[in-house]
């Protein structure tokens, strides 16, 4: 193992990359890449015209999936994705956010997250809903407690009640 951890680093890799790979875990205070994707169903979904002009909407939503980790370490693989959402939106475009729960068998992370939702007509005049932003953590528990980071998000809608996300950042605590 320390041959391994000495040509690894000879190649230039990060020490505390390093030490996740070869432990699986990082030592305190170090940033680490997280990354993840999660395709969720919303659960409960409720808007309300705003007698301002036509096409405006407010919304708020909750949606469940799961977390699938393309990071370089476990963070979250297979963790419970809550998501709850809200959004202030002009024929499907304007700002949204919201806070993204994520829970395993050693606790959970939450980040509030903000963006822009973009809403163009595909072929057949069909709408295509894509969302970008930004997120932070706001909160862990166990082995989570402390958790701080963030990144960036972006997804799509492939139905009125399901979407993708794809997540990436760092982590530390």
């Amino acid at each position: 193992m320390r041959t391994l951890l000495l040509k690894t680093a000879a190649a230039g890799l990060p020490l505390s990359l390093l030490l996740v790979v070869a432990t699986g875990a990082a030592p305190s205070g170090d940033r680490l890449p997280v990354s993840g994707s999660s395709t969720l169903t919303y659960t409960h979904q409720q808007s309300v015209e705003v007698a301002d002009g036509p096409g405006h909407l407010l919304m708020v939503g909750e949606a469940k999936g799961t977390n699938v980790n393309s990071g370089p370490t476990d963070y979250m693989a297979d963790g419970q994705v809550t998501n709850v959402d809200m959004g202030d939106l002009v024929q499907g475009n304007g700002p949204h956010q919201g806070y993204f729960t994520v829970s395993d068998k050693r606790g959970s992370a939450t980040s509030r997250w903000r963006g822009k939702v973009s809403t163009t007509l595909g072929p057949q005049r069909a709408p295509r809903t894509a969302f970008s932003g930004t997120w932070t953590y706001v909160s862990g528990t166990g082995k989570y407690l402390g958790i701080r980071g963030g990144g960036t998000y972006r997804g799509h809608f492939s139905s009125p009640t399901e979407y993708t996300v794809e997540w990436k950042g760092e982590s530390s605590k």
